[in-house]
């Protein structure tokens, strides 16, 4: 029941608190109270949830998942090679998918981060990102042509990737096969597409065949120091918020903060919402104040600057 007046019209107060909590067994969980905040504490604390949030769940971490995904189709075709007789007939058709989605999400990374630059208004700071994202695409190879496929699909043009598999057996071993795959993109299909001229003109000229999975991997190393260079200047109020959050982890010993808002006398049944770190959220917070979280399960990745973590259908080694 909610607490009434004397005229039996409800009433209630709204708490808002910081909470800690504790295994009492596997599976049981126990909220523990550790103080009431002032309204200011609540609202600071809140808004730096959010600023923490749009840091690591923004569309800036797109070319991570699709990198991700990229790697993990190539990981299933790896698979396949090493348990089946022949892997599945549709799987060129998902690393075509895939490559198309990781060349997309560059794209939009880049008019992502343009746009949001754009729109504070300061030429300046214009001019710094788009000098940062010219250097990139001026020094890597890899980077202009995964960039530049998605135009090329976009206009229609298929073939563009062909795959050569293997499988044999370990050296030494009859039991254990080994599987390579690789990815190679058709050079003359490319050079006779409506790609950027530029990259059309480099892929003509180059003696070597180009691997894309490789290619991939040093566009993604490309991405990762871009994103570590801009998110700075993208994401000031981050490093400011952490500052403020990991004051609670200290007052908690080192523990995940939660922040409760509950009706007064119905600590359980009347919570009204809980805000609270997730586990890439947690470690970047804990990164910014020199400190490393450990988990049982292992480290958490950050979305920005390393690989998702997949369930893997891969067979344990």
């Amino acid at each position: 029941m909610l607490p009434t007046n004397s005229e039996g019209q409800p009433q209630v107060e709204i708490v808002r608190a910081l909470y800690r909590h504790e295994w009492t067994e596997p599976g049981q969980m126990r909220w523990i109270e550790v103080r009431e905040l002032s309204a200011d504490e609540w609202d600071e604390a809140i808004a730096a949830h959010r600023d923490i949030y749009r840091f690591t769940r923004g569309l800036d971490g797109f070319p991570s998942f699709a990198w991700g995904d990229l790697r993990n189709a190539r990981e299933e075709l790896l698979r396949q090679l090493r348990e089946q007789p022949r892997p599945n007939e549709w799987m060129p058709q998902i690393i075509e998918y895939r490559i198309i989605n990781y060349s997309t999400a560059l794209k939009l990374y880049h008019e992502y981060v343009t746009a949001q630059v754009n729109r504070t208004g300061d030429d300046n700071l214009k001019a710094q990102v788009a000098a940062a994202f010219s250097r990139v695409y001026d020094r890597s190879f890899g980077y202009r042509i995964i960039y530049s496929m998605r135009n090329a699909f976009q206009h229609g043009v298929r073939g563009l990737v062909s795959l050569r598999m293997t499988a044999r057996l370990a050296e030494g071993s009859n039991a254990r096969p080994e599987s390579e795959a690789s990815a190679y993109l058709e050079k003359d299909v490319f050079a006779a597409s409506r790609a950027n001229a530029a990259v059309r003109r480099d892929v003509r000229e180059s003696d070597e065949e180009i691997e894309l999975f490789q290619l991939g991997e040093d566009a993604f190393a490309e991405v990762q120091a871009l994103h570590a260079c801009l998110s700075p200047l993208l994401h000031p109020a981050a490093p400011i918020a952490a500052r403020l959050l990991v004051q609670y982890i200290a007052e908690l010993s080192g523990e995940r903060p939660h922040f409760h808002e509950y009706v007064r006398g119905l600590p359980t049944r009347g919570i009204l919402g809980t805000t609270s770190l997730d586990r890439n959220g947690f470690d970047y917070v804990a990164r910014q104040a020199g400190k490393r979280v450990d988990y049982e399960e292992g480290a958490p990745t950050d979305a920005l600057a390393a690989l998702p973590t997949y369930p893997s259908s891969a067979s344990p080694d």
